[in-house]
């Protein structure tokens, strides 16, 4: 992906997403994320907050194929409210998934 293509990518999801409550926030990305990674990952939040304004099975459906498609990267977009920045980081370790996934079959 090209550099200019990446920055039309972030710019778009700025101006649509960093509005109005949000206004002052930054986005964050870790180095150790691909930026093609990135690009997916903006385009799914601008595009499931779009589908917010359609009907509620079509959000719904929308919102649960952009976090599957996330977790498929090992991805995940994290709102920090205290620091004003969303950031695209790499989704926890084996072992904390591990964890989780004995949590939901145990109890």
């Amino acid at each position: 992906m090209k550099v200019d293509e990446f920055e039309k990518i972030i710019e778009s999801w700025r101006s649509y997403i960093l509005v109005d409550a949000l206004q002052d926030y930054s986005l964050e990305i870790d180095e150790d994320v691909p930026k093609e990674f990135a690009a997916i990952a903006l385009y799914l939040d601008t595009t499931t907050v779009r589908a917010a304004g359609e009907t509620t099975e079509y959000y719904d459906g929308y919102r649960k194929a952009a976090t599957d498609v996330l977790n498929l990267l090992g991805l995940q977009m994290v709102q920090d409210d205290e620091m004003r920045i969303i950031h695209i980081k790499r989704r926890a370790s084996e072992e904390d998934k591990e964890e989780l996934l004995k949590e939901y079959i145990w109890g």
